[in-house]
């Protein structure tokens, strides 16, 4: 089969519109669609699958992880995305934090951050999923310094690492060095390219991000890191009521810029 390259529904917004997020994704030729956790028990993605035949193959699942009072509470509902996905033969649930409190995590905040993601990935793994953590501007992990302590926490048998490329590098990392330095521990991928500008400033629509091959990132690059990847990597671009174009447009045109460079190296559905 090749590279397993799917799209994220975030493009059309949240909540969007899922339903047609799905469509939009596989009659572009994807492989697969990921939406967020409480997205799957909200909407019946089964009539959607049987009708076009790409899978739900992930679920975005993002908590504060750190909050002892919070944390029973934060989990059942994990529980319940993780299930959720089971229930359509996903693969990957992608664990996310919220916002980061000032300052950042001290070290033991870090520890309970990192005892919280394993109580989630346990549950996953009952399951036969599999969980990769995923750096995010404005959260608990957003550097490449808290990428670095979070992954020396983490028991990589329960928790893989998922990077997504724009947020690496809006957070200010060597995306290329991040990506490659955990790419054995790798479970998922988000694949979004970048504008350039860090800061509040947004010239692309996108937060500044951008379509992937339209940013500034070496794609190429970043891509043969991923050629003999078993996981799914999966193109996002986070949908805003800037967005110069349509959300299928702007999936259209990770895709075509993805399959000039891939080409036969993923199985795109005609």
């Amino acid at each position: 089969m090749g590279m397993k390259v799917g799209h994220t529904g975030i493009t059309w917004g949240i909540p969007g519109d899922p339903e047609r997020a799905y469509r939009d994704t596989a009659e572009l030729g994807y492989l697969g669609f990921e939406t967020f956790g409480h997205t799957l028990r909200q909407v019946d993605f089964r009539p959607l699958v049987a009708e076009h035949g790409i899978p739900v193959c992930a679920a975005y699942v993002s908590r504060m992880w750190i909050d002892p009072e919070k944390l029973p509470a934060e989990l059942e509902t994990a529980r319940m995305d993780a299930d959720a996905l089971k229930e359509l033969s996903g693969e990957t649930i992608v664990l996310a934090c919220n916002r980061r409190p000032p300052g950042g995590l001290d070290a033991d905040a870090f520890r309970r951050l990192a005892d919280g993601l394993h109580e989630a990935a346990r549950h996953c793994r009952g399951l036969g999923l599999t969980t990769g953590l995923h750096p995010h501007t404005g959260t608990h992990v957003e550097t490449r310094e808290d990428i670095e302590r979070i992954m020396e926490l983490l028991d990589p048998a329960l928790v893989g690492f998922a990077p997504d490329t724009g947020q690496i590098a809006k957070g200010g990392s060597d995306v290329v060095g991040v990506c490659r330095r955990y790419r054995d521990r790798t479970t998922h991928v988000h694949l979004k390219d970048w504008g350039g500008s860090p800061g509040p400033e947004d010239d692309t629509g996108y937060v500044n991000y951008q379509p992937v091959g339209s940013g500034v990132l070496p794609m190429p690059e970043l891509l043969a890191l991923y050629t003999d990847f078993d996981g799914w990597v999966n193109v996002e671009l986070d949908g805003t009521d800037g967005a110069p174009r349509p959300p299928r447009e702007a999936a259209a045109m990770s895709r075509r810029y993805l399959g000039e460079l891939l080409g036969d190296r993923v199985a795109w559905r005609r």
